[in-house]
């Protein structure tokens, strides 16, 4: 079936943590892209090659430390994998710090059912049926399309962003504590956004918790105060599921149809 692979550059200095590259084209050449479930707009570098491509505009960028304002330019063709569009809009960001990277954000996935195999560093695009090996829910979508599933702890039940982008899980320091048992701080770490800036976190054990009816073990997140974040958002974050939870399991999403669903529990890949 068609997809893309998934290309994990693991952290250099936390095992659970990494970044899920893939590779794509714009206009015609080779790039290689983080693939950022929790960004709207798809976005390139400035290069001499984009550097050609058409400004329609500017476009406002986030982070969970900074923001930032970008061209908002015409690429004349982008494909990933099986995934293809012409003349199709993204952010061109001229910021030449190298922790900024090529995004792949929902406008360009957000038209798709996307089987995401972290077992099999794959991503299977538009299967003709849905994965057996677990139920499917409904999805919710903010407006600018990032993916909410349901984390719960017991009867505490937490909202959160599965953003393929996050190296780590992040944990909103005011959930944290309001629910001071489910989380142990264990040292501290310094964390870099999608915008280039960077913070020390706290970084915590969370405790078990049950996503899609299925049982993921406790794990290391990092405590962010998400309070500015939320407060410029329809749909405020307690949790965003990052790297270090996602790689634990295989995910189904039916973007258009607004339905996920957790297919497999893995052994740590």
């Amino acid at each position: 079936m068609a997809g893309f692979e998934l290309i994990v550059e693991p952290d250099e200095e936390d095992a659970d943590a990494g970044r899920v590259l893939v590779d794509g084209t714009v206009g015609g050449r080779p790039y290689r892209f983080l693939l950022d479930t929790g960004t709207a707009r798809t976005c390139v570098r400035l290069d001499a090659h984009t550097a050609g491509f058409a400004r329609v505009g500017s476009s406002d960028s986030s982070g969970l430390f900074g923001r930032g304002t970008d061209d908002l330019v015409t690429a004349p063709s982008i494909e990933l994998g099986p995934i293809a569009r012409t003349n199709f809009p993204v952010a061109r960001v001229a910021r030449a710090d190298p922790a900024v990277a090529n995004l792949i954000g929902m406008d360009l996935l957000g038209d798709h059912r996307c089987h995401v195999r972290f077992d099999e560093h794959r991503v299977v695009v538009d299967p003709p049926e849905e994965p057996g090996g677990g139920a499917t829910r409904a999805l919710f979508l903010d407006r600018v399309g990032h993916p909410y599933v349901d984390v719960r702890f017991g009867d505490i039940a937490a909202a959160a962003v599965w953003d393929s982008g996050a190296g780590i899980t992040i944990a909103d320091l005011t959930f944290v504590r309001r629910h001071p048992a489910l989380f142990r701080e264990t040292g501290r770490s310094r964390g870099t956004d999608a915008t280039g800036a960077t913070m020390e976190t706290p970084m915590l054990s969370m405790a078990a918790a049950t996503i899609g009816d299925r049982a993921f073990p406790p794990h290391t997140v990092a405590g962010v105060d998400l309070s500015g974040v939320n407060a410029t958002i329809d749909a405020p974050m307690d949790l965003i599921l990052g790297y270090s939870t996602l790689a634990r399991a295989n995910w189904w999403f039916d973007f258009p149809g607004r339905r996920w669903g957790v297919t497999a529990v893995l052994e740590r890949v």
